[in-house]
């Protein structure tokens, strides 16, 4: 007879099909994101639309920063299970309807509403694998879920690139259910349905939000191509944004159960982890847009090939992935932070390679580019989360994981933003992967700083 407890975790047969069905939220999640970039060039070209790829390419990651921040209030009140599979569902439906739209007002619309939806499952997976898991066991499981990121990142540009060109963009769209059935069965199945303390919902956190990131979109997206910077629109979007923030934050720290957990931020390794990885993504998300575009539209390349860059990466995470987790585990406060370092500074090596590209260069040289890259995506996952949550409370788990996966897709949409400001300005690829590498320095000098274990943790073990 199996017993569970939320401080012990499940076991035998059902603990493992639960983690076999979290792992493959994690695969569904990465064939989904990285076949976007493979199918938006044909919708943009379908809907004459190409000069706006930049602002396109930031929809989805300004959809999941609309309803990640939310993950914990609706987790409280309608329970994690039912969101996060909710979200997987809604997701496959959305991206069907994109898929098939020929209106760009719809197709604007879906591609955004795709990004919310991605948003309500994709933290999950860290949230569910620490129920499902004792705490020692936390690091190697996490580790588990570098290697299931991988396996999506390997199958999902390579299946979605070859359902493109042999089928259409519509199909490409939606081929990442097939990885998604596999949780909808065995978590419905499998996981109860926790929910916390039924509590009202503040709208007002949320209107607030809405407003900031709406504001600094527009403004970080359309400055200069649809109005001037010195106008009504190019002065009053950012102050309306700015405002919106301020406000946004003392509603919130006055709220008992507030849409925007802002009060995290007083934790000092949630905020350190949270701004570094902000910073951090300025490389997923130079490989995932511009590298891939670099291949197709600067060396003349398919998008099978284009899909193919991500293969040394995806190959290191998934070996690396498959131990690190254990190895890190047995000592994880002493092994943190110098392997946090190198992490960070794989991901800037990889991208100062990248800046060197030229139209004639070898595609093996982008491939070492990513197979070094890979080496941080796989300490990363393993790392970040079990250090912010050493200082958490387990009901507090998913409103952070949902916070700190908001950096990520901030950071995301943010970087892609400028990188699509400097782009418009003349900027050329191997710039935007440089400006990258900016970014990857200063979140290697605040770890630097901030990433660390006090004494007495580590004299502890």
């Amino acid at each position: 007879m199996e017993n569970r407890n939320t401080a012990t975790g499940f076991t035998g047969t059902k603990k493992w099909l639960l983690v076999l069905g979290t792992l493959f939220i994690t695969i569904a999640s990465q064939a989904a994101n990285y076949g976007n970039n493979l199918a938006l060039p044909f919708k943009l070209a379908q809907l004459q639309l190409d000069n706006l790829y930049s602002l396109y390419a930031t929809l989805p990651g300004m959809g999941m920063m609309i309803s990640l921040p939310l993950v914990g209030t609706l987790s409280t009140k309608f329970g994690q299970k039912r969101v996060a599979l909710g979200g997987i569902v809604l997701h496959w439906i959305v991206r069907l309807v994109t898929g098939l739209s020929g209106n760009t007002v719809l197709f604007t619309l879906s591609w955004l509403l795709m990004g919310i939806a991605s948003g309500l499952y994709i933290s999950a997976v860290y949230v569910i694998m620490a129920v499902v898991v004792t705490p020692a066991e936390r690091p190697k499981f996490y580790g588990y879920i570098a290697t299931a990121s991988a396996v999506g990142t390997l199958i999902g540009p390579v299946l979605t690139g070859w359902v493109i060109d042999t089928v259409s963009p519509t199909a490409g769209l939606t081929i990442f259910g097939v990885f998604a059935i596999v949780p909808l069965v065995l978590l419905g199945i499998l996981l109860p349905n926790q929910k916390g303390a039924s509590k009202s919902f503040d709208f007002a956190g949320l209107g607030l939000l809405l407003t900031f990131i709406t504001c600094m979109l527009l403004w970080l997206n359309m400055r200069g191509v649809f109005f001037p910077t010195v106008s009504i629109l190019g002065i009053g979007l950012p102050v309306l944004g700015i405002a919106a923030l301020a406000l946004m934050i003392k509603v919130e720290l006055k709220v008992l159960n507030p849409s925007v957990p802002v009060r995290m931020f007083s934790k000092k390794r949630f905020r350190a982890t949270f701004v570094v990885n902000l910073l951090m993504v300025a490389y997923s998300t130079s490989i995932a847009a511009y590298a891939v575009r670099y291949v197709t539209m600067l060396m003349g390349g398919s998008s099978t090939l284009a899909s193919t860059i991500t293969l040394p990466q995806t190959i290191v995470q998934a070996v690396l992935g498959m131990f690190v987790g254990v190895i890190i585990g047995r000592h994880f406060k002493k092994r943190f932070r110098s392997m946090a370092l190198l992490a960070l500074a794989s991901f800037m090596i990889s991208l100062l390679i990248l800046s060197t590209l030229t139209p004639t260069s070898s595609i093996v040289l982008i491939y070492v580019a990513t197979a070094i890259g890979g080496i941080g995506q796989a300490l990363t996952q393993s790392l970040f989360t079990p250090f912010f949550q050493s200082e958490l409370k387990p009901e507090e788990y998913a409103a952070a994981q949902g916070m700190y996966t908001f950096s990520g897709t901030g950071g995301g949409t943010i970087f892609g933003s400028v990188c699509g400001l400097c782009l418009n300005l003349g900027f050329s690829f191997n710039q935007v992967f440089l400006l990258g590498a900016g970014f990857l320095s200063a979140a290697l000098i605040l770890a630097v700083f901030t990433f660390r274990f006090t004494k007495e943790e580590l004299a502890k073990g």
